[in-house]
C-alpha cells in the first residue's frame, strides 16, 4: 500500500495535536533521546536530508562521486529493515533524467551513478520497505555550502493553463498548508506545510530557496503510548529586515535565516502551544498568544525573554504591530479586540468585534483591520479606536492581506474564495473563486497575492 496522512483537523486553526498542552517543563532538547514513541525528531541522523510521508521517515545523502545512500526509519525514527527493500532515484541532470536501482546494505538503501558537478541535485525516491511504497521528491546537497529540502514542489511554481479566473502558476504540496508569510520587500515567499517543514521561495518566480532546518528533537515526557499526528507551523513572523523568520511550531518558538534557512536558535516560548506571532517594525521584539492563556507576551526577538505582558478577556488569538512599533492590537476569544500602547503596556482601547475570535489582524497606515470566525471584516481607525466598515463576508475568515499601497484587503475564507476589498470604502473589488476548500495562507508578496489551501495548493496571482 502507498503511505497517506489525511488530515482530518486544521493545524492552522486548532494548533497541532497530542502536545498542544505539554508544559516546556516536560520537554528536553539539550540532546538527541533515542529513537521511539514520544520523540519527535526530524533532523539528520548520518548528514542527509530528512523527508516525511505518511509513517515513514527517508533520509537521503548524495555525494560529489555519484554515490546516493538512503536510510528508511518509522515515524518515531526507529530504523527499518532494508534486508528485502527495492527502489530507485531518479535523478535531474543537465544530460537528462537517469534512473538508479537502489539496493540493500546492512542498515540503507545505495546507488552508484554518475560525478555530480553542481552544488545539489534533484532527486525522485521511490522505495518499497515492509510492503509500504513511500515516494517523495528531495533536493540534495552535493556541497557543503547548499542547503536541501524534501517533499516540496521541486520544479517551482508551475504554470497554470489559461483560463478565466485561474492564478499564473501555482505550487503543489500535497499536504495541508497552514501559513505563508513574506519578507517586507516582497522578494521571498515562506512557505509551511503539514510534515514537510518550512520553505523559502524566490519572488516573483516561485523557485525555490531552502527549505528550513529542522528543530532539534524534542522528548514528551510520560508519552509512551502517544499516537503520530501531522505537525505544522501555526504562524510565521519575519523580521523587518527580512533577513530572519520565526516560526511558531507546536510549543515551540523558532528563529531561522530566511536566505540559507539554517536554525539559529530556538526562542522562550509562553506556556502551550503557541497561537499567533508577529513581529514589531521597530526590530527587536515578538507579541505572541499561545492556546489557553489570556494575554499577548512581548518577547525579546534575540532569545525569547518576556518583556512584558497584554491581558485580554479569555484567551488571546490574532496579534499585529502598528507601523511605528509604539502599539499592538491583541484579539481574544471572546471578540473584543485590544489596541495597546506599548511603552506604558496599558490598553487604549478596547473595540466590539462580535463574539468570536479573530483570526487575522493588521494595521494598516492610521487603520486596524481584523476578521474571524463569524465572517466579519472590521475596519477601525486606529487612533480613536471608532468603526469605519463592517463586512461580510460569506464563511469564516482565516487569514487576511493589506496590499503594499494598502487600498486593498484580501480575505481567504472557508468556502475556499479569496475576496478584495477597497480599504477606502468597503466596496468588493473582485472574487477570486480557483480555491475548491479553506483558504489557509494569504499573503501579498511584492505585486504578487498568494494564496494557500487545504489540498496544499498555493496559488500565484498577479
Amino acid at each position: 500500500m502507498r503511505a497517506r496522512l489525511t488530515l482530518v483537523v486544521l493545524l492552522a486553526s486548532c494548533g497541532g495535536g497530542a502536545e498542544r498542552a505539554t508544559p516546556p517543563s516536560t520537554t528536553t532538547t539539550t540532546s538527541r533521546p533515542a529513537p521511539g514513541p514520544g520523540v519527535h525528531d526530524h533532523t539528520p541522523h548520518h548528514g542527509g536530508v530528512v523527508g516525511m510521508a505518511g509513517d515513514r521517515h527517508l533520509e537521503a545523502l548524495a555525494a560529489a562521486d555519484g554515490a546516493l545512500e538512503v536510510w528508511v526509519t518509522d515515524f518515531w525514527r526507529r530504523p527499518l529493515s532494508v534486508a528485502d527493500a527495492s527502489g530507485s532515484v531518479t535523478l535531474e541532470l543537465p544530460d537528462g533524467d537517469r534512473r538508479l536501482a537502489l539496493a540493500p546494505t546492512a542498515d540503507r538503501l545505495v546507488a552508484s551513478g554518475p560525478r555530480l558537478e553542481a552544488a545539489e541535485v534533484t532527486a525522485r525516491i521511490e522505495v518499497t520497505v515492509e510492503g509500504t511504497a513511500v515516494d517523495m521528491d528531495f533536493v540534495l546537497p552535493v556541497s557543503s555550502q547548499a542547503v536541501g529540502a524534501a517533499g516540496v514542489p521541486v520544479h517551482g511554481c508551475v504554470p497554470e493553463p489559461p483560463a478565466a479566473g485561474a492564478p499564473r502558476c501555482t505550487l503543489a504540496f500535497g499536504q495541508v498548508v497552514t501559513f505563508l508569510a513574506a519578507t517586507p520587500d516582497g522578494s521571498a515567499l515562506l512557505v509551511a506545510a503539514v510534515d514537510r517543514g518550512v520553505s523559502a521561495w524566490r519572488m516573483p518566480a516561485g523557485t525555490l530557496v531552502a527549505g528550513f532546518e529542522a528543530p532539534p528533537p524534542i522528548a514528551v515526557a510520560g508519552a509512551e503510548g502517544l499516537q503520530r499526528h501531522p505537525e505544522a507551523a501555526t504562524a510565521i513572523a519575519v523580521s523587518p529586515d527580512g533577513a530572519e523568520a520565526v516560526v511558531a511550531l507546536e510549543n515551540r518558538l523558532l528563529r531561522y535565516a530566511v536566505a540559507s534557512g539554517r536554525l539559529a536558535g530556538a526562542l522562550a516560548a509562553p506556556h502551550g502551544v503557541q497561537r499567533a506571532v508577529a513581529w514589531s517594525p521597530a526590530g527587536g521584539m515578538l507579541l505572541v498568544t499561545a492556546f489557553y492563556d489570556a494575554a499577548g507576551h512581548l518577547l525579546r526577538a534575540e532569545d525569547g525573554a518576556e518583556l512584558g505582558r497584554l491581558p485580554v478577556e479569555q484567551e488571546g488569538a490574532a496579534v499585529a504591530f502598528a507601523a511605528d512599533g509604539l502599539r499592538a492590537a491583541v484579539g481574544s476569544d471572546r471578540g473584543p479586540v485590544t489596541i495597546f500602547d506599548l511603552d506604558a503596556q496599558r490598553a487604549l482601547h478596547v473595540l466590539a468585534a462580535g463574539r468570536a475570535p479573530s483570526q487575522a489582524m493588521v494595521f494598516t497606515r492610521d487603520l486596524l483591520l481584523a476578521a474571524g470566525d463569524d465572517g466579519t471584516l472590521r475596519i477601525w481607525n486606529a487612533t480613536d479606536g471608532s468603526p469605519l466598515h463592517e463586512i461580510h463576508v460569506d464563511g469564516r475568515v482565516l487569514r487576511l492581506a493589506v496590499s503594499p499601497d494598502a487600498t486593498l484587503v484580501a480575505t481567504g475564507a472557508a468556502d475556499g474564495a479569496i475576496r478584495i476589498y477597497k480599504i477606502a470604502d468597503g466596496t468588493l473589488e473582485t472574487t477570486r473563486a480557483w480555491h475548491t476548500t479553506t483558504i489557509t495562507g494569504l499573503v501579498w508578496a511584492g505585486k504578487t497575492l498568494v494564496s494557500a489551501d487545504g489540498t496544499g495548493r498555493v496559488a500565484f496571482w498577479d
